[in-house]
């Protein structure tokens, strides 16, 4: 059984959708149990995603209403700029079941196109968590991020979008509080809020990996098979890469054909096997 993270709101169903029927497809001999943490998804939303995984196999989707969870004044503190969902995967070890020892967090607009087992069953090497770290940004921005997040020690800024969590580790060592008083504390100086916030406490407890396979990013490909068309090129990204991450503001199901990256069709093709041509049709029209 493979545990899976989610976290997000209603807008971000569609490519949830389409990155489910990835992890799907690409482990076929694997049964996933999906937890999905939200603050006021709507019921009949929350049903159709259940009877869809269900239909895929021996699947589970555990929807997990959070609002409850919180304080109001601590709710408050963390709404007052972004959306609680944004923050709740790391609440997860005190959220979640008290059996689960580890679990993969995934952002909503990333697709999976390799087997993730390297990625999930590696061991944490007595750190809380495993993520990526983009160093092709970090060298310039570091001085900037230290100074902005004081970790002046910490040479990385991991991404957020894929995080595998040590749970046995992290309901001994996170504390919620401390958590919501970072959010509070530094909402001012917040860029990229919960990966932000994860760095900031963090930064010294996640074993790095390597985004080429765990996290690519399409805008950086482009440059990469420019300056290195022999190594990044289609057959890499068939042969060697587990996520594509569909990070910034210009996302491949709102773009649609205006979308300039080429791992756009990874996208493309996910999403025409997960849903119909009606359904698919329908939401190229909506742009």
């Amino acid at each position: 059984m493979i545990n899976v993270l989610f976290s997000l709101d209603e807008n971000y169903i569609y490519p949830l959708k389409v990155l489910i029927h990835s992890l799907i497809e690409n482990h076929p001999n694997e049964s996933f149990r999906m937890y999905l943490l939200h603050a006021g998804i709507k019921s009949e939303t929350l049903k159709e995603l259940e009877t869809n995984l269900k239909r895929e196999g021996n699947h589970e989707l555990i929807d997990i209403y959070c609002k409850d969870f919180f304080k109001e004044s601590d709710e408050l503190a963390i709404t007052r700029y972004y959306a609680l969902e944004m923050y709740l995967w790391m609440f997860a070890p005190s959220i979640l079941p008290s059996d689960i020892d580890r679990i993969l967090y995934l952002d909503p607009d990333i697709i999976n196109v390799g087997d993730i087992r390297s990625l999930y069953n590696q061991s944490f090497e007595g750190h809380s968590f495993i993520a990526t770290n983009y160093k092709y940004k970090t060298k310039w921005v570091q001085p900037f991020n230290n100074l902005r997040l004081r970790n002046f020690e910490s040479e990385n800024y991991f991404n957020s979008g894929v995080v595998m969590m040590n749970m046995k580790k992290l309901r001994q060592v996170a504390d919620p509080d401390q958590l919501v008083e970072a959010i509070r504390e530094n909402k001012s100086i917040l860029i990229l809020p919960d990966q932000d916030i994860f760095n900031m406490l963090y930064h010294n407890d996640i074993k790095e990996e390597d985004w080429r396979i765990y996290n690519m990013n399409p805008k950086v490909y482009e440059k990469l098979k420019v300056i290195f068309p022999n190594r990044y090129n289609f057959q890499m990204i068939d042969d060697k890469v587990v996520f594509i991450h569909y990070l910034g503001k210009n996302k491949p199901w709102d773009k649609r054909e205006k979308y300039k990256y080429a791992l756009g069709k990874y996208y493309f093709e996910a999403e025409r096997k997960t849903y119909s041509e009606t359904d698919y049709a329908n939401k190229g029209n909506k742009e």
